[in-house]
């Protein structure tokens, strides 16, 4: 009985842009999620960065022209992968020790296929903890 990444909502709190995309693009789609992130897409599917409110901000604060600069050259690459079939108990202890700016799902190909939230986080460290009291 033990859950894993499939057993979580992944397909909320982000949106997704491509490595060519403008950065204005990118803080477009920002403002129509409150709290997500922009994942970095190739021609694949296969994540390549994420993009948050920080990296916006640093790059506007460093005066890019946000119509000409693309989100691959200021997307953080600090990002760990997860698969539907991952333990969620291992998932947590991997991002404990890791501590990424970001979690995503792939599937057996590398695609994306989700984003692991915060909220996800913390849904998956409720899952296990009832698991962990049912002794299962």
């Amino acid at each position: 009985m033990a859950k894993t990444v499939a057993d979580l909502t992944l397909d909320d709190e982000h949106m997704t842009i491509g490595l060519d995309d403008s950065l204005q693009e990118a803080a477009e789609r920002l403002l129509t999620i409150s709290g997500g992130i922009l994942v970095v897409l190739d021609e694949n599917q296969h994540v390549k960065g994420v993009i948050g409110q920080r990296q916006l901000l640093k790059a506007m604060a460093n005066g890019v022209d946000a119509s000409s600069t693309q989100c691959h050259e200021h997307m953080e690459m600090d990002f760990m992968k997860v698969r539907n079939e991952d333990s969620l108990k291992q998932v947590l202890a991997d991002v404990q020790t890791r501590s990424p700016q970001a979690v995503v799902a792939v599937d057996e190909h590398e695609a994306f296929i989700g984003y692991f939230s915060p909220g996800d986080y913390q849904e998956a460290v409720q899952l296990v903890s009832n698991l962990k009291d049912l002794k299962l």
